[in-house]
């Protein structure tokens, strides 16, 4: 399973992007969906792309008791020739347990597991980073 991951995210377009900001591919745990575009195209290859705000968590706590977080940004992650997706429960607060991904034949499967709210899973033929813009949060 974990090697089947591997590869779905090395097939990942951009996908260094986010392995130089965090030095590693994270799983984001706690990360929170903040805005989803559903988008036709003229060539039938539907798009879907989620703006995920994710940091990186430490083992660290501050005078709260709240885990500390660094490394924080906003990453948009694309999704095109959507051929399956599944999406529910979207509301003012998504935030994920875990974000995985699997190869499957050509395509390439995302699961949106939720901690609260957004549930999604995603089966497209190309995924994409578009984008990590680091953010103060």
């Amino acid at each position: 399973m974990l090697e089947n991951q591997n590869l779905a995210i090395a097939s990942i377009v951009n996908s260094e992007i986010v392995l130089q900001h965090f030095g590693y591919w994270p799983d984001f745990h706690d990360a929170e969906v903040d805005k989803v575009i559903f988008e036709t195209h003229p060539t039938g290859r539907y798009s879907v792309t989620f703006f995920i705000a994710a940091s990186e968590m430490l083992s660290e706590v501050d005078e709260k008791g709240y885990y500390k977080q660094t490394k924080h940004c906003i990453v948009a992650l694309q999704f095109i020739g959507i051929k399956e997706v599944e999406f529910n429960y979207f509301s003012h607060q998504n935030a994920l347990f875990d974000l995985k991904f699997e190869a499957s034949g050509n395509d390439i499967e995302c699961t949106f597991e939720s901690s609260v709210g957004l549930d999604a899973f995603i089966v497209a033929e190309e995924a994409f980073v578009m984008s990590l813009t680091p953010t103060k949060r």
